[in-house]
């Protein structure tokens, strides 16, 4: 699936530019001369693909080209401050000759893309439509109607009725919201278009407006992911390297001229008199000089990395640059993608949506809300903004009906060991719609790609995963005291067999070692948009412990940030757990972002109520239900604390739709998850207000689903303690008729005590993390690394340190 090589002719006075353009476009038949007389004398014997010229005598010359090759691409390159090539070069365009025009002054490697992406335009397939497509577009707020002639990859031509001003489509004009439709039905859409010629055609019954119009390689989004900022020196230097490593393009530009990148070649990360700086090379024409502040760029596994860097010198034929001191992270595509391993192959069927062609192909990367594909631009037509009614038939060999959208059509970069002339292209697909048998298919097989040993513990009777945690001594269940399974195993066997039906809702992943159950891990939908990781077991003695551990976090921590609607990942643990508390809160001091995370703590407290009486009331204040002014109240409450990640990864908004609509998703699967809010009031508004958690048993092993916590507005006021006290005996009360076997409080420090005068225990401190699924790439690599130096033997690790 290839791009075909093509004939190139490159005139220019100059021996070591020619030269190099040569170079560049090496996967070409590349032909350099000198002058224009040569070029013509050339153009004679063998007809280019692509002409690439100054603007000297350029009318002159596209004569020439005109007679000899009428078909090539032509391109000037001419440099910005060549005044004299440009006013050629506009007086050229103005008798209607169509070219391209690049800067003279961009590097050779930049020049080299922008050739090769002219050419891959070029040499892309271009159909004529099955039937009639009608084409709308709008430019300075009129909307035009019109047809398609034919359609490539990267562009179409247009027939637009001659009414429309010519003057109006100068090459550069931006089409807006351009769609293609069928019998009422859309085809393509883009949001944007461009105009590269336009041409009053007289030579049929009725003239037209012949537009033709390119939309490039991909979709631009409608919403932006947000950035965080990483400020440690240590982790934007290693993000520094990892994009070295990874060849991966180092672009540069002016502060004051966003628009105009050129790229690093041949960048590496040095160590200058034990500073470390980056280094790459320069052909003669790095347009920067010594003390320029440049804006660095980069992108490494579908995140975006920009930071500010200056020039610290200029060689004859290197330029060192500055690291810069941080770098502002976003990620490009909302989801990762992922390979697939070979028991999870994908198959996608469609019809191509120009010509109606038959298509089957090999999905080759997959991700909860889309996946890519190979295909051959050379004769098949996919473009950006396609919408595909097609069929995925999945591992199981079942076909399922999906409606889907190209998003990207791109070269995919092959390795130099091959045949260089073979250029693979990528369609890239978001699914419109997902049916939960895709959904978990694609989650079986990021399960299976990121561990070959885990699997789905839905599958497994509960019981048995229960005894494995028995042996692995994950001995804190309040309500769920190993010995005394009889009285509540129906429950929590309810409980699995429903979530393992519903796997957006909850995940149960186990770790086997030859046919053996090693560890169990599982995830929960714990508020609308958030991922709570719990349930952390690992047979004890086994030499591959921490690795177990490892593995089993980051996949659970992976498969939240698979499922698109999940904003937030969360875990907890027990501060008095000395190698967790210490791994958890390394985590969250490095990776601290304002507004994207949130570390707290809290305490357990339980009050068993089995053989307990009802607490009396008398001169505690009156508790009621919260009404929709009080939530405004209690969001209010918690950002002005600065709590804002807790408002939106807990629901705690005043729109209560985020709650119902949880509610209703896990009533849909046989479940029961819901929170109520009691309030006491104060003279001029809530004075405390208590948040109960409900929930079906053992979603949560330690019953956080069933807990109740404390909110109050003025600590000092003189009843407040009062109030907090009368939403205790409330939450008690309100546990035991629910049923519930104890009540359980989760508390901030300044109210253990009280909370501890109802006759609560305290079973300890605890942690907790949320994090921004942001956050999660970063996560895993900082989590993986240090379990990398940990399995490594002790005395490399010595040595290291000793090193450093």
């Amino acid at each position: 699936m290839s791009v075909p090589t093509q004939d190139v002719l490159i005139v220019h006075p100059n021996e070591g530019r020619r030269a190099a353009l040569a170079e560049v476009l090496g996967v070409h038949r590349v032909v350099a001369v000198e002058s224009q007389v040569e070029a013509t004398r050339r153009m004679e014997v063998s007809a280019p693909t692509l002409i690439i010229a100054p603007p000297d005598n350029a009318r002159r010359f596209l004569r020439h080209v005109d007679r000899a090759a009428p078909e090539a691409v032509r391109v000037f390159v001419c440099a910005q401050s060549d005044r004299q090539g440009l006013e050629e070069l506009v007086e050229t365009a103005a008798e209607g000759h169509v070219f391209s025009t690049l800067d003279d002054s961009l590097t050779v490697s930049e020049l080299g893309r922008r050739l090769t992406s002219l050419l891959q335009h070029r040499s892309s397939a271009r159909v004529a439509p099955s039937t009639s497509l009608t084409v709308r577009f709008r430019l300075d707020g009129v909307t035009y109607t019109g047809s398609c002639l034919d359609v490539g990859n990267f562009g179409a031509a247009l027939r637009v009725p001659l009414g429309a001003s010519l003057n109006a489509f100068i090459q550069g004009t931006a089409l807006e919201s351009l769609t293609m439709e069928r019998d009422g039905r859309t085809v393509l859409h883009v949001p944007r278009a461009f105009v590269r010629h336009a041409q009053q055609v007289h030579a049929s019954t009725q003239p037209y407006l012949r537009l033709g119009i390119t939309w490039g390689e991909a979709m631009d989004e409608l919403t932006q992911p947000p950035s965080i900022r990483m400020r440690d020196p240590v982790i934007v230097l290693a993000a520094l390297r990892k994009a070295v490593r990874r060849d991966a393009a180092i672009w540069l530009h002016f502060l004051d001229t966003p628009s105009s990148h050129f790229r690093l070649d041949a960048p590496v990360v040095e160590l200058m008199d034990g500073r470390a700086v980056l280094r790459g090379l320069n052909d003669g024409t790095f347009p920067a000089e010594v003390g320029d502040v440049l804006q660095l760029s980069f992108e490494v596994g579908g995140q975006s990395y920009t930071g500010a860097t200056s020039v610290l010198s200029r060689g004859e034929h290197d330029v060192m640059l500055s690291v810069p001191r941080t770098f502002s992270l976003k990620n490009r595509r909302g989801l990762q993608r992922f390979r697939l391993g070979p028991e999870h192959r994908f198959l996608v069927i469609f019809n191509a949506p120009i010509n109606g062609e038959r298509i089957t192909r090999s999905v080759l990367d997959l991700s909860g809300r889309g996946f890519a594909f190979p295909f051959d631009a050379s004769c098949e037509v996919l473009p950006a903004g396609s919408q595909l009614e097609a069929s995925l038939l999945l591992p199981d060999g079942s076909e399922v009906p999906v409606r889907a959208e190209v998003r990207s059509v791109d070269a995919v970069t092959t390795d130099s060991r091959f045949d260089r002339r073979l250029r693979p292209y990528r369609c890239g697909v978001r699914l419109l719609d997902v049916p939960s048998a895709v959904r978990d298919a694609i989650q079986d097989a990021f399960m299976a790609s990121r561990c070959a040993a885990a699997d789905d513990g839905g599958s497994r009777p509960f019981p048995t995963i229960w005894r494995m945690m028995e042996e692995s001594h994950y001995g804190f269940h309040p309500d769920y005291a190993f010995g005394r399974e009889p009285e509540y195993m129906r429950d929590l066997e309810h409980t699995h067999d429903r979530l393992a039906r519903a796997k957006d809702l909850g995940r149960s992943i186990v770790y086997s070692d030859e046919g053996e159950m090693m560890g169990h891990v599982s995830g929960l939908r714990m508020h609308s948009r958030s991922w709570l990781v719990q349930h952390l077991a690992v047979r004890p003695g086994y030499h591959r412990h921490e690795q177990i551990a490892n593995e089993l976090t980051a996949l659970t921590v992976e498969m939240g940030e698979a499922i698109e609607d999940v904003e937030f990942l969360r875990y907890m643990w027990r501060a008095d757990n000395r190698w967790p508390n210490r791994l958890g809160t390394w985590l969250a001091r490095v990776m601290e972002s304002r507004g994207f995370s949130l570390l707290r703590t809290f305490h357990y407290l339980r009050l068993p109520l089995e053989g307990t009486r009802p607490m009396p009331e008398e001169g505690l204040p009156a508790v009621r239900e919260a009404r929709p002014e009080d939530r405004e109240w209690l969001e209010s409450h918690l950002r002005s604390r600065g709590q804002v990640v807790r408002v939106l990864a807990e629901d705690l908004q005043a729109d209560d739709e985020a709650r119902r609509t949880l509610k209703a998703r896990f009533e849909a699967a046989g479940l029961y998850r819901d929170r109520r809010l009691f309030v006491v009031d104060g003279e001029h508004g809530p004075l405390a207000m208590a948040l109960v958690e409900e929930a079906s048993p053992g979603l949560s092993l330690i019953e956080v689903t069933n807990a109740f916590w404390l909110e109050c507005a003025d600590r000092a006021h003189p009843q407040a303690g009062a109030a907090l006290r009368a939403l205790v005996r409330h939450g008690i009360e309100h546990a035991r008729a629910r049923g519930r076997p104890s009540a359980v409080a989760l508390a901030e420090p300044p109210d253990v005590a009280l909370v501890a005068e109802a006759g609560f225990k305290d079973q300890g401190r605890f942690c907790e993390w949320i994090f921004h699924r942001s956050m999660v790439r970063r996560w895993t690599d900082l989590w993986r690394s240090l379990f990398e130096r940990l399995s490594r033997p002790r005395r490399a690790r010595v040595e290291e340190s000793a090193c450093t």
